[in-house]
């Protein structure tokens, strides 16, 4: 009888261990959807198109002061990511690629990256020559202003500072931009 009962609370706690494993599982596949559905490329993130380039000034990982007025008098692209986002690592990493295809140097291709000082310094080290990189603490004031929602997402405006394309995940088609 006390094999028994030995064998029932051995089985029942087996039970609840697997539960809790369970329950664990689907807490983190939530998660990855969540974070998935950031990608969607149809997401509404970021200034409606057509409307002005809202404006800010702040500094540059690279110690200068950055200044959205400096984008006038030709095509830029601004590109909003988060340290704690994996497609942004993969859109960093594609960075030299977009650079090249749109013809925009570093002065012309801004990267605003919110969340963690240490990573976002490891991030912007991976920009260099190749973006200008701000830095802003999270909740992010500046991608607050852009009315981000996703990241990454990357807004693209004309010489007049109007937007012309927004565009929420990872290869960014830059519209209307020199190739």
């Amino acid at each position: 009888m006390v094999f028994l009962v030995a064998g029932m609370v051995l089985v029942g706690a087996l039970g609840l261990l697997n539960l809790a494993l369970s329950l664990a599982i689907v807490r983190r596949l939530r998660r990855q959807g969540e974070q998935r559905q950031g990608l969607d490329h149809h997401a509404s993130s970021g200034p409606e198109v057509g409307a002005k380039l809202p404006s800010f000034s702040a500094p540059a990982l690279g110690g200068e002061l950055f200044s959205s007025d400096s984008l006038a008098g030709g095509e830029a692209a601004l590109s909003f990511l988060t340290t704690s986002c994996g497609a942004c690592d993969t859109f960093i990493e594609d960075m030299p690629e977009l650079a090249a295809q749109s013809g925009l140097d570093a002065s012309r291709l801004v990267v605003v990256i919110t969340g963690e000082a240490g990573k976002a310094r490891q991030m912007a080290d991976l920009l260099d020559g190749v973006a200008t990189v701000v830095h802003e603490k999270a909740p992010g004031d500046i991608s607050a202003l852009y009315s981000i929602t996703a990241t990454p997402t990357t807004v693209v405006v004309d010489a007049r500072q109007n937007v012309t394309a927004t565009h929420t995940g990872t290869k960014p088609v830059l519209q209307g931009l020199p190739a």
